[in-house]
């Protein structure tokens, strides 16, 4: 499945695990919060009152992190009026396995704009290192081939 959306994880650390590899910690765990809800949208101290179950945590900073995400595209909002005033309510721009799959994407295309068939190569060596693996692999690019020729 293709995606033309651009995430906007701008960086990617290779050291983080999963979500953390394209976001911060904190910013990692609100947006697994609000894919996690059931509640759509969500308002800053909902995710708040999920998140101090885990840790303590200020309301401003879980306001301000969720207000980054917003400005890097990764969540969406609308202000709404309510018992307390006006606020914002979030929801994500992207699911989850939609957003994993524009980053790898974005992460990959940008290694192989810069480095090209050295990618391609690592890449196939990493993914067959089991003859289950590389039969795996050889099966996929069969059909992307045949695709192709249509």
């Amino acid at each position: 499945m293709s995606t033309d959306k651009k995430v906007m994880a701008s960086q990617y650390n290779i050291e983080g695990k999963k979500l953390e590899a394209f976001l911060g910690p904190l910013e990692a765990s609100i947006v697994e919060t609000i894919w996690c809800s059931k509640k759509r949208p969500i308002t800053v101290r909902e995710v708040l009152e999920v998140l101090q179950k885990k840790k303590k945590i200020a309301y401003t900073t879980v306001m301000n992190t969720m207000d980054r995400l917003h400005e890097k595209g990764i969540l969406d909002r609308r202000v709404e009026k309510g018992k307390g005033g006006v606020f914002y309510v979030y929801w994500p721009k992207l699911e989850e396995q939609n957003f994993k799959e524009a980053a790898v994407r974005d992460v990959l295309s940008s290694l192989l704009d810069n480095f090209g068939d050295l990618v391609t190569s690592c890449l196939i060596e990493k993914a067959a290192r089991s003859d289950e693996q590389l039969k795996n692999l050889i099966e996929q690019l069969d059909k992307i081939a045949k695709e192709r020729q249509k």
